[in-house]
């Protein structure tokens, strides 16, 4: 059977075309060739030093650090002169008039930047210990948020939820009340 001259040519370039056309699985352009994927980089990455004490290497980088929680491998710094961050009853909404709290604890950090913080988040005594547990999760992962918005490395802070467990007044009063349903900024270096 004659193929014709045109459909011969025609043939004859999709396949050349075709073995210039690189395709998943044939080790280009896709990342499975070590020259495009970095195999030829002069840097071993593993070799990189590692400093235990960088705020910058995230909460849990280091399993022979510790727990990885902030308190196990900072000093506490007691002189920070932060204040609670005070929350309305049954919210976890940052209140308008609470947020210069949350912009002071978010400048610290601006200011002291080989420092760390956990954001610990209370409730007051009213409501189930799971309810309540919950809330003062959420409360401290809404400051958390508020104070990352300013560019803070997410690795220099840590929440903590105590729900109804720690009191700042162990009265049952409103006021009482309105001081346990707070945020704590603990700052450590």
């Amino acid at each position: 059977m004659r193929i014709p001259l045109c459909l011969s040519i025609v043939a004859a370039g999709l396949f050349l075309a075709g073995c210039a056309t690189k395709t998943p699985g044939d080790g280009t352009a896709y990342g499975d060739d070590a020259s495009l994927a970095g195999g030829d980089l002069s840097v071993d990455p593993n070799a990189a030093g590692y400093d235990p004490n960088d705020p910058n290497v995230g909460a849990f980088a280091d399993p022979a650090a510790g727990t990885g929680n902030f308190e196990d491998r900072y000093a506490r710094v007691s002189d920070a002169g932060l204040e609670p961050l005070l929350f309305t009853f049954d919210s976890y909404t940052l209140p308008p008039d609470e947020l210069a709290k949350a912009d002071a604890a978010a400048q610290y950090l601006l200011n002291n930047p080989q420092h760390v913080m956990i954001i610990e988040g209370h409730c007051d005594e009213r409501g189930s210990n799971e309810y309540n547990l919950s809330l003062s999760e959420q409360r401290a992962g809404g400051v958390r948020d508020y104070i990352l918005a300013y560019g803070i490395d997410p690795a220099r802070l840590q929440t903590r939820a105590f729900g109804e467990e720690k009191p700042a007044d162990p009265g049952h009063t409103e006021e009482a009340y309105r001081l346990n349903r707070r945020a704590e900024f603990v700052p450590y270096k």
